[in-house]
């Protein structure tokens, strides 16, 4: 069984976006930790931070990233701050090419709508200090950066280097 593609990077890097595509152009399968968080929880990433609070959130974020680790052959599309757990990425790196989504803070204040993204909601400005804070830690756990123009580009430039891997 092939390798797993596991996608980190800041909320609004484009994560879930350049996973499809790559689940498509390699024929994997797609998993989303924040997707698989929200169906355990039965309830939206906002609510679980509202109601249950951030470090019950990182709790559930760290049991989906291990079942998620579990699958072969998959793109896996991570939460902006599952580097923030060493057990995590320990888990997810295994068997697996780990990508940074390296979208600059700027292009995401500007372009991305974050309504439904906890950390940042109602304050733009967050992203900056989230990139400040998270990058080594990208940086640390990622076999490769990628940036482009277009989710398209990326995910071309990562199936590229996937296919060099396999």
């Amino acid at each position: 069984m092939g390798k797993n593609i596991v996608l980190i990077g800041l909320p609004g890097s484009g994560k879930t976006t350049v996973g499809a595509l790559l689940a498509r152009q390699l024929k994997k399968k797609l998993l989303d930790t924040d997707a698989m968080i929200e169906e355990k929880e039965k309830c939206s990433i906002p609510e679980i931070f509202a109601q249950k609070g951030e470090e019950y959130f990182r709790a559930v974020e760290t049991t989906c990233a291990k079942e998620a680790a579990r699958e072969r052959d998959a793109v896996i599309a991570t939460g902006g701050g599952i580097v923030l757990r060493a057990e995590n990425m320990e888990a997810l790196e295994q068997n697996a090419l780990v990508c940074f989504l390296d979208r600059s803070p700027r292009d995401i204040a500007q372009n991305v709508d974050v309504s439904g993204r906890p950390l940042l909601k109602g304050q733009q400005e967050k992203i900056y200090q989230l990139h400040r804070d998270r990058e080594p830690l990208y940086r640390k756990y990622a076999h490769g950066v990628y940036s482009g123009e277009t989710p398209e580009e990326v995910a071309q430039a990562i199936a590229a280097a996937y296919e060099r891997t396999e």
